[in-house]
């Protein structure tokens, strides 16, 4: 009957499967017969699809024959529904969506992740999906209460109804069973019976209308096999302004056991960083949101430790705590992956391959057993592997592998181990800041920064002062380039609260960075004081002296004090000669400072003449860094000769650099001389476009002072004066708040394309 109505409408197997949302093999099984009691739904898809009048709808029902009854013997029939779970899924639309295509061409789908990530429920969500695809519907199998691979195929073959033949293997019984069925069955929780698997690839091979959808913390590890990782809710919010997925579930959960709970605006901070600091994990969110009846969203932020300790009762054992869904995990791996596992817990913000081995060497583990416990922690979701190569593991993962190294008497010989090999990260890679490698340089300390602060601060509380005393020294110019002016100080500052174990050259080393870091935060004075302290430890080491000696000129710079400012200079020269090459930045920065004295004498040739030698030099190293300092100073030479262009193509050389770096404070000061200059050129709209940018770029930076720079404020003033009176008060106010919404791209591209129109 079905193929005549087929053929009377015009329509292949193929076209009737499409309009009605089934697979060609469930149109030719019910016209081949082999099938003949299809689900009541698939016979509605087919008539809506057939655009059957209700007569013909009528026939094709009443020609199915009805189900014969169990013999009075057999065990009553248990229901096959999918469990509907009692709170809806949130945020994860895209992926069922996902894995309902990939059921499309993959007949062994594994949905893979963390445990607490979701993969049951989107699981099921797809599932119900897509069950009308199936003529035979779909099984679940729930495999977490299994102890053993062997009774996996039991468990499946329990869920089929497969008969039993004592003369046949549970495999041969479930093949027969499901001969000829167009089935989807859902094996829940596989991880812990991955012995298992080429079993279910073996089923999946035997029966060809059969499909397998598996969740599971590792992969199955099988031909045929389509893995999908199912990662952690997105934690950011969207860019209308609306809540994150995990923020959306966090407050759905929350609201369940306390209306209104987290509703208020002044909430949204504290439910964002709750997200955050469960990194998205649904499972995490879950048992935090069910505190939510005592605590406010402000309180359980501060409470999240012991949040996750107590769940619903009604979700399964092993997941009531973060602790237990996560001992089921580590009782998954072999004993050395149970050691690196603790190990990566000493890691902050993730690490490399190499990090990793070169951590795991100084811990006394073996190069070659690294790769391989990677291996299996990365199989079995415990740890992240990203396309850049990139190691990580989630905070929740993250903080249970920190509890195990404690756990383990482990936590003090991995803290030292870390903190020595990223000392030594650090100072490989610092004399890279003044020369040519310096983005490389940057690149490297910014993904490891997270790392190089827990070193210090780590050592520091395990009483190992000369570790952050070294490692300040090594990331002065890092923390300066990057605007971390603050964090920067405070560690040096850290370290010299107990100077008195320091050897003098260490001692002084941290004094320059303490220097360099208060004197980024125009605090000149305490710069001063430890300038002078690292001249008084600096012994015969003449790179210290060098150093130290220029910044009491800097220091006379600003003060005004022009003769003492250039006799500090020419001295901090004559140590940088003395040093050698490797203070050869230094040497460039004090011939570039003697031009800011001549130019502040009104002696612009000198200016040119000093501040062309500190550009050679740093050309010649690739120093971009030192060059846009000198091209900022050669802009105000040109500025007050009056040579606009040429003033005008070092600013675009200085922007072009800063942006290579991405040194945001000098982009500040490129801006403010940008707005000068507009001025001068009779360009009054983009004057508060660049001084907003400007000011935008130092309140995000958290300071106000770059004294290497010894820029004109009152030019800056009658700039913004000139301007105003232009436009008028509000268009000018206008501008200004427009500027201060700017990207750094936006505001560059001022600097680097004067002809571009305002905004």
């Amino acid at each position: 009957m079905l193929r005549a109505l087929r053929e009377d409408a015009g329509l292949s197997q193929e076209e009737l499967a499409e309009r009605a949302g089934l697979s060609p093999h469930a149109i030719s099984a019910l016209e081949r017969g082999t099938r003949t009691r299809p689900y009541p739904h698939t016979l509605r898809s087919l008539a809506a699809a057939l655009e059957l009048t209700e007569d013909q709808r009528a026939e094709l029902l009443a020609a199915v024959p009805p189900r014969s009854p169990r013999p009075a013997t057999d065990a009553p029939a248990r229901t096959r529904e999918l469990p509907v779970p009692a709170t809806p899924l949130l945020g994860r639309d895209d992926d069922v969506g996902r894995v309902a295509d990939l059921l499309r061409t993959s007949r062994l789908v594994t949905l893979s992740g963390p445990g607490g990530v979701g993969k049951t429920r989107l699981a099921l969500a797809a599932a119900a999906q897509v069950r009308d695809r199936y003529a035979d519907g779909v099984r679940l199998v729930e495999l977490a209460p299994l102890l053993e691979p062997e009774q996996v195929l039991t468990a499946v073959a329990d869920a089929v109804d497969a008969p039993r033949d004592p003369s046949r293997t549970v495999g041969d019984d479930i093949v027969a069973r499901l001969r000829g069925q167009h089935l989807l069955l859902v094996l829940d929780n596989v991880e812990h019976l991955l012995d298992a698997a080429p079993d279910v690839a073996a089923l999946v091979e035997a029966v060809p209308d059969l499909s397998v959808l598996t969740t599971s913390r590792a992969p199955l590890r099988v031909r045929g096999e389509t893995e999908y990782a199912v990662d952690p809710l997105e934690v950011v919010d969207l860019p209308d302004g609306s809540p994150s997925p995990a923020a959306l579930l966090l407050l759905d959960r929350a609201q369940r056991v306390n209306p209104g709970w987290g509703a208020d605006p002044s909430d949204a901070a504290a439910v964002t960083a709750t997200c955050e600091r469960l990194a998205g994990l649904p499972l995490a969110l879950e048992l935090a949101a069910a505190r939510a009846r005592l605590l406010d969203p402000a309180a359980l932020l501060g409470r999240l430790d012991t949040a996750l300790q107590t769940g619903p009762r009604d979700l399964p054992p092993r997941q009531r705590t973060m602790r237990a869904t996560l001992d089921w995990s580590q009782g998954l791996l072999d004993a050395p992956a149970r050691r690196l596992l603790r190990l990566m817990g000493v890691f902050v913000g993730g690490t490399t391959l190499a990090d990793l081995e070169a951590v795991a060497s100084r811990a006394g583990i073996a190069e070659h057993e690294v790769v391989t416990s990677l291996e299996e922690l990365v199989e079995h979701s415990l740890v992240l592997a990203d396309g850049s190569g990139r190691l990580r593991m989630l905070e929740p993962v993250a903080q249970y592998a920190r509890d195990l190294l404690r756990e383990a008497g482990e936590w003090q010989a991995a803290t030292r181990a870390h903190a020595a090999h990223y000392l030594t990260v650090a100072t490989d890679n610092s004399s890279s800041y003044r020369d040519g490698g310096q983005v490389a340089a940057l690149a490297r300390i910014d993904l490891e920064h997270a790392n190089l602060g827990a070193a210090a601060e780590r050592s520091l509380a395990d009483g190992d002062v000369d570790t952050p005393a070294r490692l300040a020294w090594e990331l002065w110019l890092y923390w300066w380039l990057r605007g971390r002016h603050e964090h920067g100080r405070r560690s040096a500052e850290s370290a010299l609260e107990h100077a008195d174990r320091l050897e003098p050259a260490v001692h002084a080393r941290a004094a320059l960075a303490a220097a360099t870091m208060a004197f980024a935060m125009d605090d000149v004075a305490a710069a001063a004081v430890w300038w002078s302290v690292a001249g008084q430890r600096a012994g015969d080491e003449q790179d210290i002296l060098s150093n130290a000696v220029a910044g009491d000129g800097l220091v006379a710079l600003v003060e005004g004090d022009l003769a003492t400012a250039q006799r500090c200079f020419e001295q901090a020269i004559v140590h940088a000669e003395a040093a050698g090459p490797s203070v050869e930045w230094t040497w460039a920065l004090g011939h570039i400072w003697l031009g800011t004295v001549a130019l502040l004498r009104d002696d612009p040739d000198e200016a040119v003449r000093m501040i062309a030698e500190g550009l050679d030099s740093a050309r010649r190293r690739g120093d971009r860094l030192t060059s846009y300092i000198a091209l900022y100073n050669l802009f105000q030479v040109e500025l007050a000769r009056g040579d606009h262009d040429a003033a005008r193509r070092h600013l675009e050389e200085g922007t072009r650099l800063s942006l290579e770096t991405g040194d945001q404070a000098n982009l500040a000061y490129l801006l403010d001389a940008g707005a000068v200059l507009a001025a001068a050129s009779d360009q009054h709209a983009r004057v508060p476009l660049l001084l907003g940018a400007a000011q935008a770029i130092r309140e995000a930076q958290g300071a106000a002072g770059y004294g290497y720079y010894r820029p004109d404020p009152a030019a800056i003033t009658a700039a913004a004066d000139d301007a105003r009176s232009h436009l008028g008060a509000d268009r000018y106010d206008d501008a200004l708040d427009t500027g201060r919404g700017f990207s750094t791209l936006q505001a560059a591209g001022m600097l680097r394309d004067p002809g571009r129109p305002p905004g």
